[in-house]
């Protein structure tokens, strides 16, 4: 079969282009009981055929490196005996190449950076060809994020005139932060300069980077704390208080609760409730009869600037916070049973805003 993602493309014209190795995809993505994956893939040599379950991840720089060795660890231990992980990724620098080496994480990316480690196969192939700019990395700000979430909200922005203020108003952060960070995009080839306006080249590789980034720094400086309801009471029976409220108290629903909503396809566990400025939480934890506890079901997150989209309503529905922080939500831990649901949010949502 030939793979459909021009990812996958490239990277396995690599891998057959050595002697001795065919590569053939199984099917895209790839389901079972535990995991949802990019895909599955088979490689052989002359003696044996190896099974691997591939994971697309882009925008691979030294700042997120050691999270995606985590997550593709993780995703091994998930998968059926035979089976092993493959991060299937676009250029990486000599350093990250060495840090996934270090910790013995599978890849293949689309210079021909090759590692394989299974039993009857050891494959290690560098080229040496990449770029010098490669080894550059973004240096990854909770001011850099919200600015990157601007322009993943509202790429439309960048037509406008005064670009600069208008994305420090949506993000939040001062325009000479707004034009520095453009300007980073840009060396780094997540965005093009021409006609005198900046563009996204590659919305869902700029997607990825910030969902990584809003995992490992933005996250952490927007929460407020976790909660669980008092007494013996379980999610199901507060669900419906969660949305009751939201008007009263002007919160944004996220999370699980959030991507239900608008997928009607997942029975929720959890929610996230994002507090504009002024809106006392512990208002909320009262009215909601909720008590701090760091494994609770229930997230309090700050929001940030001034996103139109998150003031009323989204796809019809009322207090819906950004699908895009529904869908980083839902990415982040690497749960198969909330990855269906991710996917169902960028077709249905996102691909329309990219």
């Amino acid at each position: 079969m030939r793979p459909k993602n021009p990812l996958f493309q490239k990277c396995l014209a690599y891998l057959e282009s050595l002697p001795n190795i065919k590569a053939t995809i199984l099917g895209e993505p790839y389901f079972s009981s535990e995991v949802l994956a990019d895909g599955e893939l088979t490689i052989s040599n002359s003696h044996n055929t190896f099974n691997y379950v591939c994971e697309i991840k882009t925008g691979l720089t030294n700042d997120v490196v050691e999270q995606v060795a985590d997550y593709l660890t993780k995703l091994g231990d998930r998968l059926k005996p035979g089976q092993k992980p493959l991060l299937v990724t676009r250029s990486l620098s000599n350093l990250v190449v060495d840090q996934l080496l270090e910790r013995n994480i599978e890849f293949i990316d689309v210079d021909g950076n090759i590692y394989l480690n299974s039993p009857g196969i050891y494959l290690v192939v560098r080229n040496q060809a990449s770029k010098d700019s490669k080894n550059k990395s973004l240096e990854i700000t909770s001011s850099t994020l919200q600015v990157m979430y601007a322009l993943l909200s509202q790429p439309n922005t960048l037509k406008q005139d005064n670009v600069d203020e208008q994305i420090s108003y949506i993000s939040g952060v001062s325009p000479k932060t707004v034009k520095s960070t453009l300007k980073k995009l840009q060396e780094l080839d997540y965005m093009t300069y021409k006609y005198g306006r900046y563009e996204i080249i590659d919305y869902v590789k700029l997607l990825e980077r910030w969902e990584l980034g809003y995992s490992e720094r933005l996250r952490s400086k927007l929460l407020i704390g976790t909660f669980s309801p008092i007494g013996k009471r379980n999610f199901s029976e507060i669900e419906d208080e969660l949305k009751q409220y939201a008007d009263q108290y002007g919160y944004l629903i996220g999370g699980e609760l959030a991507a239900s909503i608008l997928t009607e396809y997942l029975r929720p566990i959890s929610a996230i409730l994002h507090l504009g400025e002024n809106i006392d939480y512990r208002q909320i934890a009262v009215k909601l009869k909720l008590k701090p506890d760091p494994e609770g079901s229930i997230t309090l997150l700050e929001s940030f600037g001034h996103d139109q989209y998150d003031q009323n309503e989204f796809g019809g529905l009322k207090n819906i916070v950004h699908p895009l922080l529904i869908h980083a939500e839902l990415v982040r831990t690497g749960n198969s049973r909330l990855k269906e649901t991710a996917i169902l949010i960028y077709d249905r949502y996102i691909e329309e805003i990219a």
